[in-house]
């Protein structure tokens, strides 16, 4: 995939271990998941999602050909997240974008 446009963004808990786990099951049922000790790629028809974990957060790093399918991911992964960690009442996630 050409990986046109990225962004990033950390989400910081002491559950984050946990909430990555839940995700990257979630997903592994529905896409390709690839996973590497704290590290895990998630490949959506509309972009990369590579997730690193450490012991109180998440960052994902995201890549899509086009700024739309970038956004695309970004609402996927950000709104499964907030989904499973609705009980922290967690902020939306801050995305930056990265210069190719």
């Amino acid at each position: 995939m050409d990986a046109g446009h990225s962004s990033f963004a950390t989400f910081r808990s002491p559950k984050a271990a946990s909430y990555s786990r839940q995700l990257i099951k979630h997903f592994s049922h529905k896409i390709p998941v690839t996973e590497d000790g704290e590290r895990c790629v998630l490949s959506f028809s509309c972009g990369i999602a590579d997730l690193t974990t450490g012991e109180d957060m998440i960052r994902f790093r995201l890549t899509s050909p086009t700024k739309a399918e970038l956004h695309e991911t970004q609402e996927v992964m950000e709104s499964h997240l907030l989904r499973f960690a609705f009980r922290d009442k967690p902020a939306a996630l801050e995305w930056r974008s990265v210069s190719q």
